[in-house]
C-alpha cells in the first residue's frame, strides 16, 4: 500500500510539472507580453508607476473620446405657455462687453435681474473699442430670436416707451455674474423702487467652474437666448466646414486649443507669469504638443488654435502636428478684411468660441471666462471631452477630463437633466 502511494504522488508531481510548463511554453509562443499589446498598433501599451508606487496599464488608445457612452441631456427648464403679455414696472438696461466671451454670461445675469424685478429687458447694445461707441446688438446676434426668446422670460421694452424714458434718469448698479436673489433682493430692488431705471455693471469676481445651482431663467438666458445673425453662423459653419476638410486624414475630427500669448495678464485668468520673458501663459507650444503626443493623438491630427495670426513660438507644436492652423486658414478670402480686420477684435473671438464649441476634442491651458462658457456650451450638446494639460505621467486622456465633468459637477449641469 505504501508502495502505491509513492507512486501515485511521484506521478501526480511529474503531472503538475509537465502541465507547469506547457502553461509557461503557451504564455511565450502564443500569448504576446501586455506590454507589446495594443488596440492601435501604432499607440502601445506603457507601464507607469501610480501615486501608490504600483504598477499598473494605461492605454491612450481612446483620446478622441468616441468609445465613451455619451449621456443625453436635455433642458431641464419648461417654456412658459402663457402668452398673456407681461407689464413691466420698470427698465433694465446693459450694455455687453466688447468681448464675446462674456455676452452669455452678462445676457443670463440681466434676464435674472429683470425677472426678479418684474422689468423690462431694454435690447442691449454692443460696447467697441472706441471710448462711447456702440455697435448695434443686430449687427452680431439674431434679434428676431432673441426677443422671441425674451416672451418666455421678461417683459420687453417697447420703442414707445423707451422714448418717454429717454430724458429720465438711469441708475448704473454693479451686479456679480450668476446673480443671486438674496443679492437681489438686498442690493438691487431697493433701488429699483426709488428709480424704475436700472443699467447693469456686470463683473465676473471669480472663477465658475464648480457646482452653482443655476436659477433657470439664468439657464434660460445661458442656453436659449443669444444666437448669432444668420449671415454670421453661416459664415461660421463654413470655417468648420473647411477647417475639418483640410486634412484628407482626419476622418473630419480635430482638436481645438484654446492657445494665446499676451503681454499683459487678462482680467479673472488663473495662470502664472514668466517672469523671464515677461509673457504670460500656463503650456507653452511644446508642452502642448508632448502632451497631445503622449495620450495619442497621431501626428496628422489636425489642431485649432485661438490664436491671432502666427507666432513663432508655436513652431514646436507645428514640428509635431504638421497639421496645426489658426483662423487665418480657415476664413474665406473674401471674408478676411472683415473677420480679420483690427477694428473689429470681437469677430476673431467669436470664431474661437464657436469652433471651440464645435469640435470633437478641446484643451483649455487657463482658466478664464471664455473657456467656462465653451465648456458649458460642449455640455449642453454632448460633447464632452474637454482635455486639461498636466504634469501627470498617466498616458490614459480620460485621467485628464477635469472632475467638474466627469462627477458632473459643473454649473452647466444644474441647467441640464438625463
Amino acid at each position: 500500500m505504501a508502495y502505491d502511494l509513492r507512486h501515485i504522488l511521484s506521478g501526480f508531481l511529474t503531472a503538475s510539472m509537465l502541465l507547469m510548463l506547457c502553461n509557461m511554453i503557451k504564455k511565450d509562443l502564443i500569448e504576446p507580453p501586455l506590454g507589446d499589446f495594443s488596440i492601435q498598433p501604432i499607440t502601445p501599451i506603457n507601464v507607469i508607476k501610480s501615486s501608490s508606487g504600483n504598477g499598473r496599464l494605461r492605454t491612450s488608445s481612446d483620446p478622441w473620446g468616441v468609445n465613451k457612452s455619451i449621456e443625453v441631456l436635455n433642458p431641464c427648464w419648461r417654456k412658459s405657455t402663457n402668452s398673456k403679455p407681461q407689464e413691466s414696472e420698470g427698465f433694465v438696461f446693459v450694455t455687453l462687453a466688447q468681448d464675446p466671451d462674456y455676452h452669455i454670461s452678462q445676457i443670463a445675469t440681466a434676464i435674472v435681474v429683470a425677472k426678479y424685478l418684474g422689468a423690462a429687458l431694454v435690447i442691449p447694445n454692443l460696447r467697441q473699442s472706441e471710448s462711447g461707441q456702440k455697435r448695434m446688438f443686430g449687427e452680431i446676434y439674431d434679434l428676431e430670436k432673441f426677443t422671441e426668446s425674451l416672451d418666455e422670460k421678461v417683459p420687453q421694452a417697447m420703442d414707445s416707451q423707451l422714448a418717454e424714458i429717454s430724458n429720465q434718469r438711469v441708475t448704473t448698479v454693479k451686479v456679480p455674474n450668476m446673480v443671486s436673489q438674496e443679492f437681489i433682493k438686498s442690493n438691487i430692488e431697493p433701488i429699483f423702487k426709488s428709480t424704475r431705471n436700472l443699467r447693469l455693471s456686470i463683473y465676473f469676481p471669480s472663477s465658475t467652474k464648480e457646482q452653482i445651482t443655476m436659477n433657470p431663467y439664468g439657464c434660460l438666458g445661458t442656453f436659449d437666448t443669444l444666437m448669432l445673425s444668420p449671415e454670421l453662423q453661416e459664415s461660421i459653419d463654413s470655417m468648420i466646414g473647411r477647417l475639418k476638410s483640410l486634412n484628407p486624414n482626419s476622418k473630419g475630427r480635430f482638436v481645438a486649443v484654446d492657445y494665446k500669448v499676451v503681454e499683459t495678464i487678462p482680467e479673472n485668468t488663473e495662470c502664472p507669469l514668466d517672469n523671464a520673458t515677461g509673457i504670460k501663459h500656463c503650456f507653452d507650444a511644446k508642452e502642448i504638443a508632448h502632451f497631445l503626443k503622449k495620450i495619442g493623438f497621431q501626428n496628422e491630427t489636425t489642431i485649432y488654435l485661438t490664436l491671432n495670426g502666427w507666432h513663432t513660438s508655436i513652431e514646436h507644436l507645428r514640428d509635431i502636428f504638421p497639421n496645426t492652423f489658426t483662423k487665418d486658414a480657415i476664413v474665406p478670402a473674401d471674408e478676411k478684411s472683415k473677420f480679420l480686420d483690427p477694428g473689429r477684435p470681437e469677430l476673431k473671438q467669436i470664431i474661437d468660441f464657436y469652433v471651440s464649441s464645435a469640435h470633437d476634442v478641446y484643451v483649455p491651458t487657463w482658466s478664464n471666462v471664455f473657456s467656462e462658457n465653451v465648456i458649458a456650451r460642449r455640455i449642453g450638446i454632448g460633447k464632452t471631452q474637454v482635455l486639461v494639460p498636466t504634469n501627470r505621467s498617466s498616458l490614459s486622456a480620460e485621467d485628464y477630463i477635469p472632475l467638474y465633468i466627469s462627477k458632473s459637477k459643473y454649473w452647466a449641469y444644474s441647467c441640464l437633466c438625463s
